[in-house]
């Protein structure tokens, strides 16, 4: 058959596109190389909902900032995600730093006039300092003289968010391949006369022709989300070769039973009122309560590059402490890497012929934009003569997998792992307290999981301090059961991702 759309890439943006485009009566199918959705850009970042205070003026990525921030309390609703408004704090050590503070300050205020809705009355910005400033953060490095306060910042966990998308998109009718890597691509200048639509082509219509490891496809669309593999593909559709490097960012994730209360997200004012490396190292809380600390800055050539090393742990720990001296390293339970597209232009680039929408250089604040992205792409497609008619039957709601945390204490924790294995009640992992009946629930839901990693973005097993030690070898077998894969080669599939990490021991040792 001839599908509407094809979506390549099933990450954030390509998931925030399929679930608003599942609202409507057309045919799509979603090509992913990977083992499962959100493995690459949208899993390794700081899940922060950015600040239009922080986006340089007259650019896509102010407008669509603009545009998504406010959104973001509504789709966590519907889509079963844990969304906080906790507001964030660019902290200043010095007058030079106000000036820069002030600078952020007039730039959120200036986003908001260009492109905010006038209904909804505009975020206020302040600079505090003094007493307020260390009542507002209790935890603050006492060199901290002053902080930009945007209380419209917040933070989510970006795999959840992005495997809700992608949950709901499947369940109102979007088709899902994984382990589909794209070779290559072509427009057709005719459809062949065997083939289908729902839209009701003439033979002598275009198309494109996608070929796969699973076969080949016809679309009369592409949205190309392929994250850093998105400027290969532009290009062999006609595209430029844009310029987008790769930066990696590294992260220390602390127990979350041992970390800090931190109420704020706290960034850092650049050095001399700008910097490559961003605004500092970032401290804050995840929503369940982990302290996350980083990322640093490093360009890089291979976007298999996602090892952590002891010089950048060393330079996000020093960064950290500028900000809050309450952090006990010590703590640590995992390092891990992301690395994420720095177009050269400084903006998305977000572009559209022949029926073929290109994505490329979608960093930060690319979860932030991701649903206004996603409102554009539809614009797009409908000036184009796409036709759109609403289905009746659309279901926004998605139902969460972590409801809440269990707080048990040790002897209930040691009762219910020794529960018979058919036990729903029965705690797979005991650091997260984590029951079978959520490991069910997550794997159940219309998306292949075939991962031990699947497991644990889903539902928090091996997100504790033994990180999967005890958990892993109880959900293997379950994953076999339910996937086919033998447990030895499942094993042997999350061997071969595996890159080499600084533990925490090796963190306590250069403490």
């Amino acid at each position: 058959m001839v599908y509407d759309l094809i979506i390549i890439g099933a990450g954030v943006i390509g998931g925030a596109a399929a679930r608003e485009l599942s609202r409507y009566n057309l045919s799509i199918l979603s090509l992913e190389k990977e083992e499962d959705v959100c493995c690459g850009i949208s899993k390794g970042n700081t899940g922060i909902i950015h600040t239009p205070a922080l986006v340089h003026e007259n650019t896509k990525k102010a407008e669509y900032t603009v545009r998504a921030n406010h959104r973001w309390e509504k789709i966590s609703s519907e889509l079963g995600f844990e969304f906080q408004r906790t507001g964030a704090l660019i902290l200043g050590f010095s007058e030079e730093d106000r000036i820069t503070l002030e600078k952020y300050k007039e730039t959120g205020e200036k986003n908001q006039k260009t492109f905010s809705d006038d209904s909804r009355p505009p975020v206020q910005y302040r600079i505090i300092e003094g007493a307020e400033l260390f009542t507002k953060e209790p935890g603050l490095n006492p060199e901290v003289k002053l902080a930009l306060h945007t209380p419209d910042a917040g933070r989510v966990m970006p795999y959840e968010y992005g495997t809700a998308l992608w949950e709901n998109a499947v369940a109102n009718g979007v088709e899902l391949k994984l382990e589909c890597q794209v070779a290559s691509l072509k427009r057709e200048k005719n459809i062949p006369e065997e083939t289908e639509s729902t839209q009701n082509l003439l033979v002598t219509d275009s198309v494109w022709e996608v070929k796969t490891s699973k076969g080949a496809f016809l679309s009369r669309y592409i949205i190309n989300a392929a994250g850093h593999g998105s400027v290969e593909l532009g290009k062999s559709a006609g595209f430029p070769e844009h310029s987008v490097e790769k930066v990696k960012g590294q992260y220390i994730i602390l127990d979350r039973k041992k970390s800090p209360k931190i109420n704020n997200i706290l960034f850092q004012a650049p050095a001399k009122g700008k910097s490559k490396l961003g605004k500092g190292i970032l401290v804050t809380n995840t929503v369940y309560g982990n302290l996350l600390i980083g990322p640093d800055a490093r360009w890089i050539e291979k976007d298999e590059n996602a090892e952590t090393d002891i010089e950048s742990i060393r330079e996000i720990l020093s960064g950290a402490e500028k900000s809050c001296r309450s952090i006990e390293s010590k703590y640590a339970i995992k390092t891990f890497a992301g690395i994420r597209p720095k177009p050269k232009g400084g903006d998305f680039i977000i572009e559209m012929k022949d029926g073929f929408i290109n994505l490329c250089g979608i960093e930060s604040p690319g979860l932030t934009s991701s649903p206004a992205i996603a409102d554009e792409i539809i614009q797009m497609l409908k000036d184009e003569g796409l036709l759109l008619s609403k289905k009746p039957d659309f279901n926004p709601i998605r139902k969460p997998i972590v409801k809440s945390l269990l707080n048990l204490d040790m002897k209930e924790v040691i009762r219910r792992s020794e529960l018979p294995d058919s036990d729903l009640k029965k705690l797979i992992c005991r650091c997260e307290q984590v029951p079978l009946k959520r490991i069910m629930d997550g794997i159940e839901r219309g998306i292949p999981v075939t991962t031990i990693d699947g497991v644990r973005r889903r539902t928090r097993a091996g997100q504790g301090s033994c990180q999967g030690g005890f958990c892993g070898d109880h959900i293997r077998p379950i994953l076999s059961e339910k996937s086919g894969i033998p447990v030895e080669e499942m094993k042997s599939r999350e061997e071969a991702r595996a890159y080499p990490r600084i533990t925490p021991a090796d963190i306590r040792k250069i403490l």
